[in-house]
């Protein structure tokens, strides 16, 4: 019995059989109940579609995400300060007046740039003092949240900071950066012999009015302002005649000494023993009584402290 051939069998019109219906799209595909689609229009969609798609990701309308990078930018930990308040200007007087030494500074590098300075105080403790984006200390006055005379030191006499960045509490990583590009370079082993502000060792020495002799004895300058020599050996004697004094001033131009970053002390300062109030202690070293200078404090403050021993409030020199 034969199979009934199908139309379109034959040998002249033969069956395809590797031909799919699902992709014959005109002569097999079912009539269509929808309109054309523009192909403007398919791609306006799509690019909608794709806009609208990026915005659920985010989650946040344009606007909130323009506010969002606004309110990104980089905050301040503490209140800034229009003007120095009046508590300033009572501590700024004792960091201007009273006889401090710098004994090390190490600047550290980075997007949000520090400076660590070890500062010997007025009664010979060394305190360390780090400026960076709060600055810190850790004498006793810091150590109780106040803004003690040993910052403002620093950033007066030291890194030499602008005046209305002196009396801030904190500072941006861009404030940093101009207070650091702005001080002064941190002196070298051998500066002492480079630096051009040092004049030439002719004359004789202002203190003994004798000769200076490099070869044979250690010598002096004054670092900052005149630049003249002295025999060190006299200065120290000199120096230790103005001991009761808030500062040693220069003999030749007055201007307060700005005394060497003695290896001696900075390798004392990072081995030596501390004492009870935790701190390690160079006045003998650099001529202080070890005592706490009281000159400047006001008449209130000192009836208050006057009945217990001058010792306990070392720590705060």
């Amino acid at each position: 019995m034969g199979v009934k051939p199908r139309e379109g069998d034959s040998l002249t019109n033969p069956i395809d059989l590797d031909f799919d219906e699902s992709c014959d799209s005109t002569q097999h595909a079912r009539p269509s109940t929808t309109h054309k689609i523009n192909p403007t229009t398919t791609k306006k969609r799509k690019s909608t579609a794709g806009y609208e798609c990026d915005i659920m990701a985010v989650g946040e309308s344009p606007k909130k995400k323009a506010k969002k990078r606004d309110t990104a930018e980089e905050k301040r930990l503490r209140r800034w300060r229009e003007k120095p308040p009046r508590s300033y200007w009572e501590i700024r007087d004792r960091a201007l007046t009273q006889r401090m030494f710098v004994v090390d500074r190490e600047r550290i590098a980075g997007e949000i740039p520090e400076e660590v300075i070890d500062l010997a105080g007025t009664s010979g403790n060394i305190y360390t003092i780090r400026i960076g984006l709060v600055p810190s200390c850790n004498c006793p006055h810091a150590r109780k949240g106040n803004q003690c005379k040993h910052i403002i030191y620093v950033l007066s006499r030291v890194l030499k900071a602008p005046d209305n960045l002196r009396y801030q509490l904190a500072f941006i990583s861009s404030e940093l950066r101009m207070i650091f590009d702005g001080a002064p370079p941190i002196p070298s082993a051998d500066a002492s012999e480079s630096d051009g502000n040092r004049k030439p060792v002719e004359d004789d020495c202002p203190i003994c009015c004798e000769e200076m002799e490099i070869n044979k004895e250690k010598i002096v300058w004054c670092k900052a302002a005149c630049g003249n020599n002295m025999h060190k050996q006299c200065w120290e004697q000199w120096a230790a005649t103005k001991s009761s004094q808030s500062s040693v001033t220069c003999p030749y131009c007055r201007a307060i000494w700005q005394q060497d970053d003695d290896v001696d002390i900075r390798k004392h300062a990072k081995t030596g023993t501390k004492n009870d109030e935790g701190y390690v202690n160079v006045a003998s070293q650099l001529g202080l009584t070890g005592k706490r200078d009281y000159s400047t404090y006001n008449d209130y403050w000192r009836s208050r402290n006057s009945n217990y021993d001058n010792d306990y409030y070392r720590g705060y020199g």
